[in-house]
């Protein structure tokens, strides 16, 4: 059987995304063992900064290296740092190898963007990002079932960081002999302050960016801080947690190809789905406060339902994005993927203030209200569907 090359790139970007997803989750409970919950936020902090220092100089990476070689580089750096995390005893040398992993993760996934960008349908953008999206949240949804039965065992999260590091050497093989002839774009590289200055003239874009920021500002706080809170506060373990988790990333799957075939096929107003992801979140996100049983099915639901809202949000966002971008404008791909570590950067720090004041329920209160501020963002996108 014969791949297109964008079918190729769906696959590989699913194995990467699969390594990702293997240890997500069990990373905050595995810092736990070196630093205090409360400042596990600071290393993710620290990945984040270094991660907007490298997107920083992308432009420059790309026209040096292009896009086939750097993303080689970056897998290469991201498996040595995990052979490191898998082996070492030191502290220091995990949190390094940690840092790395998480640096080059965003990275790499800016790469699959320009191959996904450069082999896609411009036609379909809907179809195609939506597929995409769906594919490689197949991953995370099959990734806890996973990570909850290895993370039982002696070893487990030696066993985890093991199997995502095999995963990501075969996404690396893959990438080399399926993408042997790739030609490159003319990268456009613009100042900083010249890009932002874009963004503030091009009003709808800066709103996408910001709305992308705060679904990541999310995504940050509960990856973190959901598995400390549920084992450490609620009481599951991590054989109750794999089943949840699971049940919980489901609707990335169910609801982010249908959500671009609503966009590209009948014409949905983008605005109106994403009035609809917001209130779902907002509103699952505030009941998290308010739960203190150990009612697997209940907590499977409310999760459920945050991450029904943010797959709707995520997909009308990537489609809105890049209906509005071209492929060699990775100065404005940048920036959209800067939101990713920003988002980490910020969260932490943020979540670790109120941690100083408050319960650590309160944190889900907080972030609905966070999440609240999104429809004064929503209401300056365009309302057509053409593209730039």
């Amino acid at each position: 059987m014969e791949f297109s090359k964008i079918q190729r790139m769906y696959i590989l970007s699913f194995l990467f995304t699969l390594h990702i997803a293997l240890s997500a989750y069990v990373n905050s409970t595995f810092l736990t063992q070196i630093i205090s919950e409360k400042y596990v936020g600071l290393l993710y902090t620290t990945a984040s900064v270094i991660t907007l220092l490298l997107l920083a100089r992308n432009t420059n990476f790309l026209k040096n290296f292009g896009n086939r070689k750097l993303s080689i580089i970056l897998l290469c750096i991201n498996m040595l740092g995990f052979v490191f995390l898998i082996g070492s005893q030191n502290p220091i040398l995990i949190s390094l190898a940690f840092v790395s992993i998480l640096a080059t993760n965003t990275l790499i996934i800016l790469c699959l963007d320009i191959f996904i960008e450069h082999f896609g349908n411009p036609t379909t953008i809907g179809k195609t990002r939506g597929l995409y999206l769906t594919i490689n949240n197949l991953a995370w949804v099959l990734s806890p079932l996973v990570t909850g039965i290895l993370i039982t065992r002696e070893g487990g999260y030696v066993t985890i960081y093991s199997l995502a590091l095999v995963t990501t050497l075969i996404m690396t093989i893959g990438l080399i002999f399926s993408v042997t002839n790739f030609s490159d774009k003319k990268y456009v590289k613009a100042p900083l302050i010249q890009s932002y200055k874009y963004l503030q003239k091009n009003t709808h874009m800066l709103a996408i960016t910001i709305i992308n920021f705060i679904l990541n500002f999310f995504f940050a706080v509960m990856v973190i801080y959901t598995p400390i809170y549920l084992i450490n506060h609620i009481g599951f373990n991590w054989s109750e947690l794999g089943v949840i988790f699971t049940i919980m990333l489901m609707p990335f799957v169910i609801f982010g190809f249908p959500t671009g075939l609503l966009i590209d096929k009948y014409k949905v107003s983008k605005r109106k789905i994403l009035y609809v992801g917001f209130i779902i979140i907002i509103l699952s996100t505030l009941s998290i406060a308010f739960i203190s049983n150990t009612n697997i099915a209940l907590w499977a639901l409310v999760l459920f339902l945050t991450r029904m809202g943010a797959s709707i949000i995520e997909t009308t966002s990537e489609v809105y994005f890049f209906t509005h971008i071209k492929e060699e404008e990775t100065y404005l791909l940048s920036i959209y993927r800067d939101m990713t570590p920003i988002a980490y950067l910020i969260a932490p720090l943020f979540a670790t203030v109120v941690f100083m004041f408050v319960e650590f329920k309160y944190i889900y209160i907080i972030l609905s209200v966070i999440l609240a501020s999104a429809f004064y963002y929503i209401k300056r996108l365009k309302h057509n569907h053409e593209s730039r």
